[in-house]
C-alpha cells in the first residue's frame, strides 16, 4: 500500500497517490510533449554489435570472469580498462574499434608478463559474448 506519510530521516520525497483527473493531466503532459517529436525505430544492433556498448560489455564481462575494473581510458578509436584480479596480478582488456564487419578487436593480458592465457582468453570471450547480449537489445538506431 502506498502512503504519502513522511517519515523522519527518509532520504527520498514520498509517494504521491493521484486520483484520475490529475493522472490524465499527467498523462496529458508528456503525450504533448511528444507529438511532433520524430522518434527512431527499435531495432538491434546492425552486425551484431554497437560501439557504443564497449563500456557497459565491459563491465559485464569482466565481472563474469569474477574480476574487476580499476580504471577505464577511452582514447580515440581505444578503450583501455585496467583489471583488479582476485590474485593481483596485473590485468588489461584493450578493444580497439574496427571498420564492419568486424567491428572491434578485443585483446586482453593477465599476470605481469602476459602468462596467464587462460584468464586472457576468458575476459575476451566473456566480452565478445556480453558484446553480442547488448547488441541484441532493442534501442533507437
Amino acid at each position: 500500500m502506498l502512503s504519502n506519510e513522511r517519515f523522519p530521516g527518509e532520504k527520498y520525497s514520498p509517494n504521491t497517490l493521484l486520483d484520475e483527473s490529475q493522472s490524465d493531466e499527467i498523462l496529458a503532459a508528456f503525450h504533448a510533449t511528444a507529438v511532433g517529436v520524430p522518434t527512431e525505430p527499435l531495432t538491434s544492433a546492425p552486425g551484431s554489435v554497437r560501439w557504443s556498448d564497449v563500456h557497459a560489455a565491459a563491465n559485464a564481462a569482466i565481472s563474469s570472469a569474477e574480476m574487476g575494473i580499476a580504471s577505464s581510458k577511452l582514447d580515440g578509436e581505444t578503450w583501455t580498462f585496467e583489471i583488479n584480479t582476485q590474485g593481483g596480478e596485473p590485468a588489461r582488456l584493450t578493444v580497439v574499434r574496427r571498420a564492419p564487419p568486424e567491428m572491434f578487436l578485443a585483446t586482453a593480458t593477465v599476470g605481469a608478463f602476459g602468462e596467464k592465457y587462460v584468464e586472457s582468453e576468458r575476459i575476451v570471450r566473456e566480452f565478445r559474448m556480453a558484446m553480442r547480449r547488448f547488441g541484441a537489445l532493442k534501442r533507437p538506431s
